[in-house]
């Protein structure tokens, strides 16, 4: 049996069953990414990223984007061995050029790199141009927080959210990830998009046969709320807090591609849409609670924080409030033993990589 014949039939064992072990899916993930040409340390950094966001119960952000991936890799639109370049034209700032490599490999270098710069200075920052999609935000700002500081993700992404009072999409989803380290404790993980809901619930939604969404999701072509699915996705979506999110997602734009003097979201289109590179620009922010109050007074307020907030008085027939990040901590633990549950969407991913692989090798 060829490599890819087995490979193939690896995907599609585990896309057949309940759960997979995460060190098993790991390796399938990078297995398929050393397949597509990526030498195997950056194939292992790209499982490792993608799994983070399964591990912590976010199911559209993982493996689930490995179709993208391996298209890119297969097409030569993602360099599989780019060549990264990086400035540092200040101590505690740099900027990277990623040369149009995979966006998961190349943010955990510059995730790396600003957690050093933060560790000798006080904080590091990273931008990046020409990069692709990184997967969660989330799993970088964490990166930081297991190292005792505060970290920062963001990414602009292809046009989706219109400025308010515009009817044209032109600024992206625009993740902010953001991690919190406390002593003794599990960090704050908050990881978010800056639109109501991602465009892919909507294509989702349309492809299921549903015959509408939810109110505030979307706008149609003229700038009009709709909840027809087929009107949604030919038009625009929603920023969360009206204004407010328009506006932070703006700011994620600025802080990404205008640091980095890369592509613009409203220029970014996915490389599987259009056959060339999509262009992503990437931030990265590290704080070192050293540099400020210090760690011991960092690390009791934070402490106190989580505290009085874990026994604030939940409402009436509901839980007590959580921290951010609570579930994604609960669903890695309960992952470690059970495996990671596999869902339609990732159980389709993983199908449908096995069949990009066999159809290149035909090819």
């Amino acid at each position: 049996m060829s490599n890819i014949a087995a490979l193939g039939e690896r995907l599609r064992k585990t896309a057949a069953a309940d759960h997979v072990k995460p060190g098993e899916l790991a390796r399938l993930v990078a297995d398929v990414f050393e397949q597509c040409g990526v030498p195997r340390a950056d194939a292992e950094i790209g499982a490792d990223v993608a799994l983070w966001a399964q591990l912590h119960g976010s199911d559209s952000h993982g493996v689930v984007h490995l179709p993208l991936y391996t298209r890119g890799l297969l097409d030569k639109t993602i360099k599989a061995k780019p060549n990264f370049k990086t400035d540092q034209p200040m101590p505690c700032c740099a900027m990277m050029d990623a040369d149009h490599g995979l966006g998961l490999v190349v943010s955990q270098r510059a995730i790396d790199l600003a957690i050093d710069l933060a560790k000798r200075h006080g904080l590091g920052a990273v931008a990046i141009r020409n990069s692709s999609h990184f997967g969660a935000a989330g799993y970088y700002a964490d990166r930081a927080a297991e190292q005792g500081l505060i970290g920062l993700a963001l990414t602009n992404a292809m046009p989706a959210i219109a400025p308010t009072g515009g009817t044209e999409g032109l600024l992206g989803t625009n993740p902010i990830g953001a991690a919190f380290p406390i002593p003794n404790a599990d960090p704050i993980i908050a990881d978010m998009a800056t639109a109501m809901v991602a465009r892919s619930r909507i294509r989702h939604a349309l492809a299921a046969g549903q015959k509408a969404i939810p109110e505030g999701w979307a706008l149609d072509p003229s700038g009009k709320p709709t909840t027809d699915p087929a009107v949604a996705v030919k038009g625009s979506l929603l920023p969360i807090g009206g204004p407010k999110g328009y506006a932070l997602s703006l700011m994620v734009e600025i802080l990404c591609s205008a640091l980095s003097d890369g592509e613009p979201g409203f220029q970014v289109t996915y490389e599987n849409m259009v056959k060339r590179p999509s262009n992503i620009c990437q931030f990265f922010l590290v704080l070192n609670p050293g540099g400020f109050a210090g760690n011991e007074r960092y690390g009791a307020r934070m402490s106190h924080i989580a505290e009085v907030i874990g026994k604030a008085k939940p409402m009436e027939g509901a839980a007590s409030p959580r921290l951010p990040g609570a579930r994604g901590h609960a669903v890695k633990r309960a992952a470690g033993t059970a495996g990671i549950a596999l869902f339609d969407n990732l159980r389709a991913a993983l199908k449908n990589v096995a069949g990009m692989l066999e159809s290149h090798t035909e090819a």
